[in-house]
């Protein structure tokens, strides 16, 4: 080959070689790293995997469109909405919200849809509805096929259409008039925006129509916006409003005359990628959603994310932003992807580590990071990737863990199975180096701990050798000398890790021992109640000074005062926060922020705030189970864990003022749905339910996409509960058998960094008393009460009444009649006998029987007349009867008589009490009068304590008192006193008489078995 077609060829392969390498350079590199991306298709309640469209309500929640209805995701669970809910069409190719808070969405074939959800909830129990009303354009299939829909400033609603675009203005009925604006015919997918200025944008096909007010404006292939079909709008941050067309992106930058002037991107897309959605972050970051994965463009670098950093399809369909920072991903095929932030990526086997367990990580004074994998020697992360350091694939440099240190020159020493080793630096290599044997004071066995302290020298513990340290030669070569002999009791398995304090002691730490090289000697740490054990797992000494140490099984304890004789611990563990006692590894970030690697995630610990938090695979951590952690000089903290590396951006990482809105999304009393909105409601009006209607469940949800699996919630019943109940993770209460009262219930969130929601969500609600509890059943009750004993009590007046008349009419009778008679036939007897006194004897007696007779006769007949005449129904009657009758009676034997009755003689007696205790008194009397023989006689009358007592004495002979003894008089007396439920006594000593008798004045008459 001549020299000239050589030189030719060189030059074409030169310039080939140029291109190609600006090629490379110039489209987007793919990332290595593995992202935290979180996937949600059919399996998780999706209605389907194609995702065509997004939006966030303003309350929160997240709706997709796909081919098989509209999904609401609240975090938790996916609600799905199809035909037979009322939505006229399958496929769902926009979703967007009017000025009034309404839910509208497009459809391939029915039109659009408006959301059929009240603003003020309902009162009454649910009843079947449709959850949609649908309006359709036109009569026209194609004008129907409705690709995207927005409202503008007046809130009429504009409709890109297969059919064209049209603007519908609402009518006095409700429904919707449409207008034709722009005729259009196609089957092309279109898109619709409106900027800050209320400017309307629409692609439809590869015209670009912007409407401000009444004025229309196209731009077409003239404009090289539409030499491809528009595919997407959007505005940035800075206000540049942006549209894609499928291979371009343009800036509408103003121009004179009003029409802006497209200019177009600095951006290199494959001719196979195709631009599909665009969306401008607030921190100047354009994400560009293709057919072949997630273009991040910013600051002129861009980069390309698919399913091998954790996308679930690389066609990007759809893209939204929502409150909390997540970006959600819209595929084609692969439902829906949660991309929660860039804080945390993560490296893999995928990416060239040997296997997963990563146990150390460091960095090199140029600023190179190092991981060591367990049995799988080092790698280097380079741009994103794993590269293997030579020599490591091999024994015994496949396993180094923690024993690998770079000195100040730049030297790398490398601890091993089979002793020290030092190789040359900066560069990490495992070529060129010398190997520590017995002639430098080492012996070639396991290393078990390598540290280097800031004079430069290197504390080394050979397995079951104690500790050693350098010592420099005059030749410059290194030696090591022996300071703690392996016999010594405290070493026990000798020294894993080493750290110095800021007064340069040495902290030393074994499996079961931890302690402080002072003067040289050991001296070991007691436990205490700030360092509950001495099993440490990690040590570290942050930027203040302080040391902590990571404990096996008891949380993390820091010292502030290392350098103490005596220093003193403070702990942190599971009773603090902390997701776990195991404390593996032990960093620090540039605020200050303390970070532990723990078998459940990493731990952030805020020492200004005290607030911890946790982080773990949910956000993008490649394990759980945390080996070690490190901060490398830009600020990032690097995870070594059982299933990869991860990287942690602790400036990325976002937080939110208050804990996320509540909402009830259920109320069920006893067991029937009340109306609420489709998507819940923060309060609701007050109710009233029957008594029967007492079990109340509700469930409630905090709308959150960032932390979502750490929200909690608090909740209390007033009426019931005096305070919050505990956090809990449960989204749903029940309340058996409430009492009839008034309540309100309240629910509120607190979030992962413990703050709570600014406002409870809640409802007021009365359970009515069963009706025989109401006030005005009662008060019926009382008055029908009071109305029965009123008639009661009237009627018992009137028998009263009539039966005092009725006795009042037989005194007169007896007195009148009888009692009249008796007293003519003892009148006319006393004088027969005085006129026969001198005739026949015994007609003389007959005639004095008949007297006497007729006299007892009438005084019995008035002591009847006194007992039922109701006038004489009070204690003087009696009294004053009595004392008649005892005077009378003791007179005529000159018998003195002395009378004792009380004061109160207004008193009531009933007539049978009056006239059984006269009966016995004058019983009594009879026989003083007859057979005492006495000279005195004394009657005491009281009434205590509702008794009536009556004492009745002589000072006669006396009686015997013994039953055997008693005559008629006696018994019958005794018999009347029990028929008024009282006692009678008889006492009788040889000389004097005492009878006593006690009655109750309120009695129940005792009829006698006689």
């Amino acid at each position: 080959m001549p020299n000239n077609w050589r030189v030719k060829i060189s030059w074409a392969v030169a310039v080939i070689h140029s291109f190609a390498l600006l090629w490379v350079h110039s489209v987007a590199p793919a990332r290595a790293e593995q992202l935290s991306i979180r996937h949600y298709d059919v399996s998780d309640g999706l209605a389907h995997s194609h995702v065509s469209a997004m939006f966030q309500d303003a309350k929160g929640y997240l709706w997709l469109g796909t081919w098989e209805g509209l999904s609401r995701f609240d975090g938790y669970h996916f609600a799905n909405y199809t035909q037979r809910d009322g939505l006229p069409d399958p496929i769902v190719n926009d979703i967007v919200e009017d000025h009034q808070g309404r839910l509208w969405v497009a459809t391939n074939g029915g039109g659009i849809a408006r959301l059929n959800d009240d603003n003020t909830p309902g009162v009454t129990f649910d009843h079947p509805r449709p959850k949609f009303i649908s309006f359709q354009v036109t009569d026209s299939p194609r004008a129907n096929r409705v690709n995207a829909m927005i409202f503008d400033s007046l809130n009429r609603v504009w409709c890109a259409t297969d059919g064209g675009l049209f603007r519908g203005s609402s009518e006095t009925d409700g429904s919707l008039k449409f207008e034709l604006i722009v005729p259009y015919e196609g089957e092309t997918g279109m898109v619709a925006f409106a900027d800050k200025e209320q400017r309307l944008w629409f692609g439809i096909d590869t015209r670009l129509v912007e409407v401000a007010g009444d004025q229309i404006t196209v731009y077409g292939p003239q404009d090289a916006v539409g030499r491809q079909r528009i595919k997407s709008i959007t505005e940035d941050a800075q206000g540049r409003l942006l549209v894609a067309n499928e291979g371009s992106i343009f800036e509408m930058a103003p121009a004179a005359g009003g029409r802006a002037r497209p200019r177009q991107l600095p951006l290199t897309i494959k001719s196979n990628q195709g631009i599909e959605v665009l969306l401008a972050d607030r921190d100047g970051a354009l994400w560009i959603g293709t057919w072949t994965g997630l273009v991040k463009l910013r600051d002129g670098k861009q980069s390309l994310y698919t399913d091998a950093q954790g996308l679930s399809d690389d066609k990007i369909s759809s893209l939204l932003r929502d409150r909390d920072g997540n970006l959600w991903i819209g595929t084609v095929g692969g439902g829906v992807c949660k991309l929660s932030s860039e804080m945390i990526v993560s490296f893999t086997r995928a990416e060239g580590l040997p296997n997963r367990d990563v146990r150390k990580v460091i960095e090199d004074r140029n600023g190179n990071i190092y991981a060591s994998i367990e049995n799988g020697g080092l790698v280097k992360l380079s741009e994103g990737k794993a590269q293997q350091v030579e020599g490591s694939q091999t024994a015994p440099f496949t396993n180094f863990n923690e024993r690998l240190v770079q000195d100040a020159r730049g030297d790398w020493w490398v601890g091993t199975d089979a002793g020290l080793f030092r190789f040359d630096g900066p560069l990490l290599q495992l070529q060129r180096g010398h190997k520590f044997t017995s002639r430098d004071g080492l012996d070639e066995v396991a290393v078990g701990g390598l540290y280097t302290d800031a004079g430069g020298r290197f504390w080394v513990s050979p397995e079951n050798q104690g500790l050693y340290c350098s010592e420099p030669s005059p030749n410059g070569a290194v030696s090591f000398k022996q300071i703690i002999s392996p016999n010594s009791e405290t070493l026990f398995n000798g020294v894993l890790r080493t750290i110095a304090d800021r007064s340069q002691t040495l902290w030393l730490g074994g499996h079961e021992w931890l302690g402080r090289l002072i003067d040289r000697n050991l001296v070991m740490l007691p436990i205490t109640d700030g360092l509950p054990e001495t099993r440490p797992r990690a040590f570290f000494a942050d930027s203040r000074g302080w040391l902590w140490i990571g404990l096996r099984y008891r949380g993390v304890s820091v010292t502030k005062n290392p350098s103490d004789a005596n220093p003193s611990f403070s702990n942190f563990s599971t009773a603090s926060g902390l997701a776990s006692d195991a404390v593996w590894a032990i960093t620090e970030d540039d605020l200050g922020r303390m970070y532990f690697g723990t078998g459940k995630g990493l731990d952030q610990l805020d020492l200004a705030t005290g607030r911890i938090r946790h982080f773990n695979t949910d956000d993008g951590l490649a394990s759980d189970i945390v080996n070690d952690c490190f901060k490398d000089r830009a600020g990032n903290i690097w995870i070594g864990t059982t299933l990869g590396l991860s990287k942690f951006d602790p400036r990325a990482e976002t937080s939110r003022d208050a804990a996320a809105p509540v909402y009830l999304s259920r109320v069920q009393i006893a067991g029937e749905d009340l109306r609420l909105p489709e998507t819940g409601a923060n309060q609701l009006p007050g109710l009233e339910l029957p008594a029967g209607r007492n079990n109340l469940t509700v469930d409630y949800v905090a709308l959150s996409f960032q932390g979502e699996n750490e929200l909690r919630y608090e909740y209390k019943l007033e009426g019931v509960d005096n305070d919050w109940s505990a956090p809990t993770s449960a989204r749903s209460i029940n309340y058996a058998r409430l009492a009839p009262g008034s309540y309100r219930f309240m629910v509120r969130s607190i979030n992962r960094d413990g703050l709570i929601s600014p406002q409870p969500a809640f409802f007021q609600f009365r359970i009515l008393p069963p009706i025989w509890q109401r006030w005005w059943f009662v008060a019926l009750a009382a008055l029908a009460i009071g109305l029965v004993m009123y008639a009661l009590y009237r009627q018992r007046l009137a028998r009263l009444l009539e039966l005092e008349r009725v006795r009042t009419r037989i005194a007169t009778d007896l007195h009148d009649d009888i009692g009249a008679n008796l007293s003519l036939i003892a009148m006319l007897s006393e004088v027969s006998r005085g006129q026969l006194e001198n005739g026949d004897l015994r007609l003389k007696e007959w005639l004095a029987t008949i007297a006497n007779t007729s006299r007892d006769t009438v005084d019995s007949m008035s002591d009847i007349v006194w007992a039922v005449n109701p006038k004489r129904d009070h204690l003087r009657d009696l009294i004053r009867r009595m004392r008649r009758f005892a005077d009378d009676i003791l007179a005529a034997r000159e018998i003195e008589l002395e009378f004792r009755a009380p004061e109160n003689e207004k008193v009531k007696l009933g007539a049978d009490l009056r006239r059984e205790v006269f009966l016995i008194f004058k019983e009594t009397i009879n026989n003083i009068a007859r057979h005492s023989e006495g000279t005195k006689a004394s009657v005491d009358l009281r009434l205590e304590n509702g008794l009536l007592s009556l004492v009745v004495s002589d000072n006669g002979k006396g009686l015997d008192p013994t039953p055997a003894s008693d005559g008629h008089g006696l018994n019958s007396m005794r018999a009347r006193a029990e028929r008024l439920g009282g006692s009678f006594e008889v006492v009788s000593e040889g000389s004097g008489t005492r009878i006593s008798l006690s009655v109750p004045v309120e009695h129940r008459f005792r009829p006698s078995n006689v």
